[in-house]
């Protein structure tokens, strides 16, 4: 019994002891600096609250801060936009700034604007001095747009990456004392959000309390890595393009334009948006004029209108619509093989249809030395394709810078090889440029074009995007834009984006007209063809019934044929027109001739019989 209580007795204090033990050995810091920042979204809204606690910890009964220092706050600009906006978004963020310490009371602070895109120094001098024992809170609170993008249900929120400098632990090298500092990251929403879709980085714990939901992330994940959150699984959108069709020909009065149409039309050829499998894109018209005389379907799903129109008077084409686009959420996902690379290349010979896809062209020069040299290298000691893809994205970023200003010029296209020589570039420079280098690796890809960062404004001015794809076995067709960023790559399903049209050539359009007069389409501005697509709810559009599929409106076919190619011919050239001209000339030519003939065949058995007749006794 006396053995039993003094084992008893022993393992009760062993606990006691390995904690001494413990705590003997383990590292302590004279200081502690931790930054909790919580980002909050409340569904609906355009803005995000922003809090920054700062809190400061004493642990060295020798040491304390005296009230001669001061802590200080960055907050950042946006990353792109005029000069103008960051102005406005600045003046909103100091407007709604607030510093108060942990007992709520106000705290005096300076404001330092550094240049534009920099951001602002929000410098709060020490308030109280902080001893053992004796904490030290400051906390930082603003309003900001730039940090959420909100289109009817979709929700993005991205919160910049820490810089790759950044210290977790400092020494001083004089007194010999350690800090140790924490960057903290809370983002919360609301029960009312729409389902999580995407989060990078992926390591993170999420907690619901009181109808929200806090996902946090430490601070050695977020150096040089952006925290993205995307919530929504489907989108419509509404498109509306316009072609105005000028008056080519002044020749024909334009009150003949019915009674003459094939000595007077110009035939064009319109793209629509396609469909897609990786978004189950889905496409439905509401009105179209004129009504075209086919709808085609291309070897590349590209799907093109054929519209006959007058050409001696000014028309439009008019074409409006819904586009449906999804993704699963975050638990259902799609999935990417990520095959071995020598087992995808084996399985890309095995399959002729893809032969066009790597292929070089003028713009994507992939037999070049430098392109073959460049692609040989990021492909060196990589197991998997998927490897390869994120190495060549990520190559692209370190070589191309992308230019906002360019973006908003006109561009005249370089090709992969001069772009991948450095410099301002835009989302052409960075696809052509993967583009040749996949190839060259034996990946199978084409361009895609489309819009992308749709908002719900009626009036936004859309500009054509141009991202990558590539054929995955099992899978299909790959999105990928080298131009969104380094880091949390934009590869897989994308429903920020309406894809329109793909090619695999230098094409970049399928826009066409044939005419017998003088059009020069690339002389055509957004007043003479554009499209609008914008974000709307499904609520707001019309009863599936009244809506028009594609096949609904106009023949199908895959690619011209015979008949239309001599439609075209007939209708749009100059000899065309002659043998329209000439034709009912030589028909009546021809009728005339018949009717002489037979005349004097009548006029000759007339004669004939008369002539029996006097012969007669």
């Amino acid at each position: 019994m006396e053995m039993y209580k003094l084992l008893r007795k022993t393992f009760l204090f062993l606990p006691l002891l390995l904690l001494f033990i413990t705590d003997i050995h383990a590292v302590t810091y004279d200081f502690e600096f931790i930054n909790t920042t919580t980002v909050n979204y409340t569904t609906g809204e355009d803005y995000v609250d922003v809090t920054t606690q700062f809190l400061r910890k004493v642990n060295n009964r020798e040491y304390l801060f005296s009230t001669k220092g001061e802590k200080i706050f960055h907050i950042p600009d946006s990353a792109s936009g005029k000069d103008y906006e960051i102005e406005l978004e600045r003046q909103y963020k100091l407007d709604s700034l607030k510093v108060t310490s942990n007992t709520g009371n106000s705290v005096p602070y300076t404001v330092e604007k550094l240049e534009l895109g920099q951001g602002l120094y929000i410098n709060v001098p020490n308030y109280k001095t902080t001893t053992y024992g004796s904490v030290y809170v400051v906390n930082l609170n603003y309003k900001t747009h730039i940090y959420v993008r909100n289109v009817k249900d979709w929700v993005a929120i991205q919160v910049p990456a820490l810089h790759q400098d950044t210290e977790f632990t400092q020494k001083d090298n004089v007194s010999g004392t350690t800090t140790k500092i924490e960057y903290n990251l809370n983002l919360v929403v609301d029960s009312n959000i729409t389902p999580l879709t995407k989060v990078l980085p992926t390591t993170y714990t999420a907690s619901t309390k009181d109808s929200k939901t806090t996902y946090s992330f430490n601070g050695e994940d977020r150096v040089g890595v952006p925290v993205y959150m995307e919530f929504g699984t489907a989108r419509v959108f509404r498109f509306e393009t316009k072609l105005k069709a000028p008056k080519t020909d002044n020749i024909v009065p334009e009150k003949y334009s019915q009674a003459l149409s094939a000595l007077s039309t110009n035939i064009y050829q319109v793209p629509l948006p396609r469909e897609f499998a990786e978004t189950n894109q889905r496409v439905m018209i509401e009105d179209i004029y004129p009504k075209p005389s086919k709808v085609t379907i291309d070897l590349e799903g590209n799907v093109i209108g054929t519209f006959e129109v007058p050409a001696n008077k000014d028309t439009q084409i008019l074409i409006s619509g819904y586009i449906w686009v999804e993704q699963g959420d975050l638990e259902n996902s799609r999935n990417i093989p990520n095959l071995e690379y020598s087992e995808y290349k084996d399985a890309v010979r095995k399959d002729s249809k893809l032969s066009a896809y790597l292929l070089p062209t003028k713009y994507w020069e992939t037999t070049d030395t430098f392109i073959q040299s460049q692609a040989l290298e990021l492909v060196k000691e990589k197991e998997f394709v998927l490897d390869v893809i994120k190495s060549t994205y990520g190559y692209i970023n370190e070589v191309l810078e992308y230019d906002n200003a360019k973006a908003e010029s006109s561009n005249e296209r370089i090709g992969a090889k001069a772009a991948l020589q450095g410099g301002a570039s835009v989302c052409m420079e960075y696809s052509d440029a993967m583009i040749a280098l996949l190839r060259a690796q034996g990946i199978p890809t084409r361009a895609a074009v489309g819009y992308v960062g749709i908002e719900d404004i009626t009036d936004q001015k859309n500009v054509p995007h141009q991202w990558v794809q590539l054929w995955v076995p099992e899978y299909g067709w790959l999105s990928i834009d080298p131009s969104y960023e380094s880091v949390n790559m934009q590869i897989g399903t994308n429903i920020d984006s309406v894809l329109w049209e793909t090619f695999f050539d230098d094409d970049d359009t399928n826009l066409g007209v044939y005419t017998a007069d003088s059009i020069d389409l690339s002389t055509f501005t957004k007043e003479n063809y554009s499209i609008q697509v914008y974000a709307i709810e499904e609520k707001d559009v019309p009863e599936v019934g009244t809506l028009l599929s594609y096949s609904d409106i106009a023949t199908q076919g895959e690619d011209m044929d015979v008949k239309d190619t001599l439609n075209i011919l007939v209708k749009t050239t100059t000899i065309g027109k002659a043998f329209i001209i000439i034709l009912p000339i030589l028909v009546v030519l021809v009728l005339l001739i018949l009717l002489l003939s037979l005349i004097t065949i009548l006029i000759r058995r007339t004669k004939s019989q008369r002539t029996s007749q006097n012969q007669q006794p």
